[in-house]
């Protein structure tokens, strides 16, 4: 028989020479396959990176659009608190008017009343008149019916004159009134013209938030839009990996299947080599009993 020690030491040979010998390829097919599979997968990654970059652009880009909203209602409230502080304004100053339209109706009512009892006389001639009246009264010697004439005549003019500074009094508050009128007026129309100016101001900037509103839809759309093609890629992806994946698999089992076919047909190899060995020994075990010269 053989030595058992060698047989051993030619199967491990046998693997060894099998492990290290180069190893069947993918069919064609296969490789084209793995090598597509990749190709794509790669560019799925490239793509999803730059929907990644994109997604945060946008994004970024929707919060600043909400920031400028945000600032300009910010700004529109605060304009609009101007403005109804001066519509109050307006309104009170309007309520002031209207009470000295009546102070001024009954002041030139009184004055008319006052000046029709003074009829053409100035006061200032009726004044003079007062002082000659009494000088004369006071210097003269009058009987007792020119004294009561003197005396009615004096009560008389100094009641006009009395009148006079009245109607003058009357007329400086009349003036005073009017000049506080006309002030009013020009500035109840300064702060018309100033409301109508915050109006418009508003009116544009709310034309602007409406504007950055439609903007921002707009770009809300878009995230979405960014977020779905990232959900399919994404879904491609992990198809990829998994077809990848199951082709590696089976790339895997069938180098193994091969390999293990390989081993089989090499150990079936050995052992049918072993036993003429075996054969040939026994013959020349026969061959030396026999006294037969053994041919090496």
């Amino acid at each position: 028989m053989v030595p058992l020690g060698s047989t051993r030491l030619g199967s491990k040979r046998a693997v060894s020479c099998l492990n290290g010998a180069p190893r069947k390829g993918y069919e064609g097919e296969e490789a084209k396959e793995e090598a597509t599979l990749r190709s794509e997968l790669g560019r799925v990654r490239e793509e999803l990176s730059s929907l990644y970059k994109d997604l945060e652009d946008k994004r970024a880009q929707k919060e600043r659009l909400g920031r400028e909203m945000a600032s300009l209602r910010q700004e529109i409230e605060k304009l609009r608190g101007e403005a109804l502080t001066k519509r109050e304004e307006i309104l009170k100053k309007r309520e002031e008017l209207r009470e000295l339209k009546r102070e001024i109706e009954e002041l030139k009512r009184e004055a008319k009343v006052l000046r029709s009892k003074l009829g053409r006389r100035e006061p200032e001639e009726l004044k003079k008149t007062l002082d000659e009246l009494e000088w004369t009264y006071q210097t003269s010697s009058l009987s007792l019916e020119e004294e009561k004439r003197a005396v009615k005549l004096i009560e008389e003019v100094r009641l006009l004159v009395f009148i006079a500074e009245k109607l003058k009094e009357k007329e400086s508050k009349l003036r005073e009134r009017e000049e506080r009128r006309l002030h009013l007026v020009e500035e109840v129309k300064r702060l018309v013209e100033e409301v109508k100016k915050l109006g418009e101001l508003i009116a544009e900037m709310r034309r602007r938030v409406k504007a950055l509103a439609q903007r921002r839809e707009e770009v809300k759309r878009s995230v979405k839009e960014v977020v779905e093609k990232i959900a399919t890629l994404k879904r491609r992806r992990d198809e990829l990996k998994e077809r990848l994946r199951d082709l590696l698999r089976k790339k895997r089992e069938a180098e193994e299947e091969a390999l293990a076919r390989r081993v089989e047909e090499e150990v079936k190899r050995l052992i049918e080599r072993e036993e003429e060995l075996e054969k040939i020994y026994e013959k020349m075990l026969e061959d030396l009993k026999m006294g037969k010269r053994i041919k090496l």
